[in-house]
């Protein structure tokens, strides 16, 4: 399902996509073929136009055995995945009686593959990514990581250990309906929006305000990362189609980074 044109290769979207899907399948090389992992992950500069990504694992986990400093390794994130049906190809084919059989079910999804050579990273590094994830998915109300008493924090953190890639390879996809008939193309999105399972939202808003470039899949994925009450409007925005006078403010999503109230936590934990 790899054709050329469904790949980007605007580095920028690397980070679009972990902030967006930060869950990832970390793949090593074992004695008797791959070894897999599952890990969040924190996006990071890097020396590269990619960037780099951090994750930690457990001690125990077989993978680590796998995962010595310089090993290369893949680093796979999914979006969403979508079966996408010739029945809601409304414009090509209008009516149930329509003749469809030049056509044939197909699949949209998102993914990033990433390859890079692993780093150790040291305990205060580790704290860092710690606090970066909790302060990402908590929020400035959430939890705090200070919060946790300090003989846990110290034990925990001596069963895990923090890994970092610079990502010197990366393999995007975006299979959004593109290369449909353009008029079939909110039938596409309306039928998904109607069976509702699964990935189908999330697919339905990056098909319907993609259009081709990578402007319009970064607003995309941005808008994922939005309360689902914004969805329709930045779809209309990522398609070029501007503001109307139901949007309300503007505002852009909440930033990756630490807490400054962790980052006092971690100076006391340190």
């Amino acid at each position: 399902m790899h054709y050329t044109e469904y790949k980007h290769s605007d580095p920028a979207l690397v980070r679009e996509m972990v902030e967006t899907f930060p869950f990832a399948t970390i793949i090593a090389n074992g004695p008797d073929g791959p070894v897999t992992a599952q890990a969040p992950l924190t996006f990071r500069d890097g020396s590269g136009a990619a960037g780099a990504v951090e994750f930690h694992l457990a001690i125990a986990n077989p993978i680590t055995d796998r995962l010595a400093s310089g090993e290369p390794i893949t680093v796979m994130v999914h979006g969403p995945g979508a079966h996408v049906s010739p029945t809601w190809f409304s414009a090509s084919f209008p009516t149930p009686t329509s003749e469809r059989n030049r056509t044939a079910p197909t699949y949209n999804y998102v993914s990033l593959a990433m390859g890079g050579r692993v780093k150790h990273r040291d305990d205060q590094a580790l704290q860092v990514q710690i606090g970066d994830l909790v302060f990402a998915n908590e929020g400035p109300d959430g939890w705090r990581l200070d919060e946790l008493a300090p003989e846990l924090w110290d034990g925990w953190r001596g069963a895990i250990r923090l890994y970092r890639i610079e990502i010197t390879r990366f393999d995007l996809t975006a299979k959004l309906s593109l290369g449909d008939v353009p008029e079939d193309r909110p039938g596409v999105v309306d039928g998904l929006r109607r069976r509702g399972i699964q990935d189908d939202q999330a697919m339905a808003l990056l098909v319907d305000g993609f259009a081709a470039g990578s402007g319009s899949l970064t607003a995309g994925l941005r808008a994922l990362r939005m309360p689902p009450a914004r969805h329709s409007r930045l779809a209309r925005r990522a398609r070029g189609e501007g503001r109307s006078a139901h949007d309300g403010p503007s505002s852009t999503p909440i930033p990756v980074g630490i807490d400054p109230r962790t980052a006092a936590g971690l100076a006391m934990h340190a």
